[in-house]
């Protein structure tokens, strides 16, 4: 039986998975249903007593409070921005971008990979998506949108936390370490033009990828180049400096277009774009860029912290909240080691910290500058712990799951089943393992500290460079860290559409498939 115990580990996350996209029933109760499957099989299969399944869902509760530290200041962002009047920004961004295909390229796939440089774990999403609403986008397209757009700059966003958790778990030296930079660039860089061509496909069809062809054909190749050269170079600022390579590229390409001569026309706006407000009776740009200053004061915060290392090493060891865990062990040999310090969250290097931040900065400025009159706070309060009380029990559920299943021994059984079966053709399975690891943990850094050794080691068994296994791991995650239920939940509850999760996931489905195409070819050429 134990030769076939790794399909049985794939019960629960076919399951979660099946359940969320089918969209019968609320997420909430289809991470329970997953959650109550992997309890049981855990238990009588893989012999997992009741401590180590009571260890693992406590660091699963511990995760997803990890997680809610970034939901509840995000949706208090929107929610505070909503009441300052941020629907009317709509006429903003359609003055000054009058190309449809420009705003949802910047907002669903240059902006967020731009965050993503620094403030990671769904932050670009949480961001983004109420951006993407405001111009007039339903609520599943604001949240489908950067979710394919931005998970490119995944492994190397958030200062390159998740390509070094790679590299160390693999026991990578110097030299390797440069290697995997390279191998994981080359494999992202592609998937950076073609998450921009999804994008215009999703918005606007072919029509869409016609008319959005000039800034993706010159963005596109810039943060890819971009991103190959700061992999090789610093690692840790890469999709940073990618995304600042897409905003130049923006920003070059409407000082040209406003140079035209004044008879020139400009390009026309989609026909389901937002209608610009009448000049006459629109605010005043200054009084509608305001509403942004939230959004404007996170960049203005976490930029200087993260983009400088003294400062970055202070607020991410200063002061840290984590708990401490025994080690367990299962009747079938797997153990986990005692941890004392499980999952720190840095107070001062948090997203959530920054959020908060830029939430009360951004008050006092809406104060000052009269946003707020006639504002009811106690409404604001109101919908703020609404949607906060729908979206954390689903986050902690999926959070418990994905740990008792790691705990288990579960997932590591189901990752090592398929390579063992695969045999010499794993190389084109090893960035689904890296896939299925992030979707369970919503983490692409959990998924290479789950998944970089294992790769490493088959690899030497199939006879391909340990490099390339690795990095088909990172960009493998990269693709399922962006259908993840805990990420999509992130993007739901910034819009409000919590109970949207399995359209969301849907349509997403498609578009990730050709992003997890793309990863795949490009580890099969370079292994065969």
């Amino acid at each position: 039986m134990t030769d076939w115990l790794w399909l049985v580990a794939l019960i629960p996350v076919l399951a979660l998975f099946l359940l969320v996209l089918l969209g019968r029933m609320k997420t909430v109760w289809s991470a329970a249903i997953a959650l109550a499957l992997a309890v049981v099989l855990a238990y009588w299969l893989f012999e997992a007593p009741v401590s180590t399944l009571a260890t693992g869902a406590g660091k699963g509760l511990w995760l997803g409070s990890w997680i809610l530290c970034v939901i509840v200041p995000a949706l208090l962002l929107y929610r505070l921005a909503s009441a300052a009047g941020m629907e009317r920004l709509g006429t903003t961004f359609t003055r000054y971008l009058p190309s449809r295909t420009d705003r949802v390229l910047l907002l669903a796939w240059i902006f967020p990979s731009f965050i993503q440089g620094v403030a990671g774990f769904g932050t670009p999403v949480a961001v983004c998506a109420p951006l993407l609403l405001l111009l007039g986008y339903d609520k599943v397209r604001a949240v489908v949108l950067p979710l394919v757009g931005y998970h490119w700059s995944v492994t190397f966003g958030s200062m390159g936390s998740s390509f070094y958790m790679a590299s160390l778990t693999a026991g990578f030296g110097v030299s390797e370490q440069n290697a995997l930079a390279l191998q994981t660039a080359g494999l992202l860089a592609v998937n950076a033009i073609l998450a921009g061509a999804l994008v215009l496909l999703l918005d606007g069809g072919l029509g869409g990828l016609r008319r959005g062809a000039v800034l993706l054909l010159t963005a596109g190749p810039a943060m890819a180049a971009t991103l190959l050269i700061g992999a090789t170079a610093v690692p840790a600022i890469a999709s940073l400096a990618a995304g600042s390579a897409g905003l130049l590229v923006l920003t070059a390409k409407r000082l040209v277009e406003a140079r035209r001569a004044p008879g020139e026309p400009t390009p026309a706006i989609g026909d389901d774009a937002p209608e610009p407000t009448e000049l006459s009776t629109a605010p005043s740009p200054a009084s509608q860029a305001m509403v942004l200053a939230p959004y404007g004061y996170l960049l203005l915060l976490v930029l200087p912290v993260f983009l400088i290392p003294p400062s970055r090493a202070f607020v991410t060891e200063v002061w840290q909240l984590a708990p401490s865990f025994g080690r367990t062990a299962t009747g079938r040999g797997w153990i986990n080691e005692s941890v004392d310090a499980y999952l720190p969250i840095p107070v001062l290097g948090h997203p959530g910290f920054y959020i908060v931040l830029a939430c009360v900065l951004g008050w006092f400025t809406y104060r000052a500058a009269g946003l707020w009159r006639g504002v009811e706070g106690r409404a604001v309060t109101h919908g703020w712990l609404t949607a906060v009380r729908s979206s954390a029990p689903t986050t902690m559920l999926l959070g418990t799951l994905a740990m008792v299943l790691v705990d288990s021994g579960m997932i590591t059984t189901l990752a090592t089943g398929i390579a063992d079966t695969a045999g010499s053709a794993y190389p084109a399975l090893a960035p689904v393992v890296g896939a299925v690891g992030s979707f369970m943990t919503g983490s692409s850094t959990s998924s290479n500290a789950l998944f970089a050794a294992l790769q490493g080691e088959v690899a030497g068994l199939v006879g391909v460079d340990p490099e390339l296994l690795v990095a088909a791991q990172a960009a493998g995650s990269n693709v399922g860290n962006s259908i993840a239920p805990v990420v999509v939940l992130i993007g739901a509850a910034a819009v409000g559409a919590v109970d949207r999760v399995g359209e969301i996931t849907r349509r997403c489905l498609l578009p990730m498939m050709a992003l997890l195409a793309s990863v795949i070819l490009g580890v099969v050429i370079r292994a065969f």
